[in-house]
């Protein structure tokens, strides 16, 4: 385990500068040929979150009891919303990146342990503006607590859980060709099975015991404790989140190393 960890560390710090020049090129070809090319992909989740701000500031809480103000559930929801909406861009990427770069897989020397790598990060780059948002209106409604000073430690564990599920379904979908409609169909019903849209002030017995199950839940209440001033921080998230993220990454990187020798012909 440490020595295949010590590997994929090695890859990280070798190939560094071939990783972000691979991530800007993916940045800027993904919206080449238009007016303000790469700047789409980061001006997308901007105004993203300005549809939840007035949705859920000023449309779905009037649904809900006098328990939780307007500007309350609104950095509750963007503290799960913005993680989400990074993995699930990543969940719908991962299937295809060896698939679609085939021509590079087939490349004896090309190192094709850094395209599950690069498009996590590429994946992750563009909702940098939406966590800046969400920080940023936390900050105006006072919603932010010393849980915020975690944030890069947060980010290190979604990229790390990113990574991983790269690596897992990208080798996964060389030999099984229905992991995108699987992965599709799970994005569809995830959001809603994780604490994200929920009244934080009201707990449903059954929903709560369906969260426990959900190792995506984990990665919502640490964010949500840190976006938003938690009342009852989740401890026992801060302990789960970590652990599921870098095993992700583990179990991703030695399913990738496994069956790479086999994505050639599978190709």
């Amino acid at each position: 385990m440490i020595k295949s960890m010590m590997k994929f560390l090695r890859v990280l710090y070798t190939r560094r500068e071939l990783i972000a020049e691979m991530v800007r090129r993916e940045l800027r070809d993904e919206h080449m040929g238009q007016t303000i090319g790469a700047l789409w992909a980061f001006g997308q989740p901007l105004i993203l979150m300005f549809i939840y701000m007035i949705l859920f500031t000023y449309v779905f809480p009037a649904r809900f009891g006098s328990q939780a103000s307007m500007a309350d559930y609104s950095a509750c929801v963007f503290g799960g919303i913005v993680p989400w909406l990074t993995f699930q861009n990543l969940l719908f990427r991962a299937p295809g990146i060896l698939k679609y770069q085939a021509n590079l897989v087939k490349q004896i020397v090309f190192p094709i342990e850094i395209l599950p790598i690069k498009t996590a990060i590429a994946s992750a780059l563009p909702y940098s503006v939406a966590l800046v948002f969400a920080l940023g209106y936390s900050a105006w409604h006072r919603d932010l607590s010393w849980w915020t000073l975690a944030i890069p430690w947060l980010i290190v564990c979604e990229l790390a859980a990113m990574i991983g599920v790269a690596f897992l379904l990208s080798a996964t979908a060389v030999f099984l060709k229905d992991v995108k409609e699987f992965v599709q169909i799970f994005t569809s019903l995830n959001l809603f099975a994780q604490p994200v849209l929920y009244n934080p002030f009201i707990k449903i017995r059954y929903l709560h015991t369906m969260f426990y199950f959900n190792p995506f839940s984990y990665q919502t209440w640490c964010w949500q404790d840190a976006l938003f001033r938690p009342t009852a921080p989740h401890l026992v998230a801060w302990f789960v989140y970590p652990v599921c993220s870098f095993g992700t990454l583990f179990i991703g990187w030695l399913v990738f190393e496994r069956t790479r020798s086999s994505f050639g012909d599978a190709l």
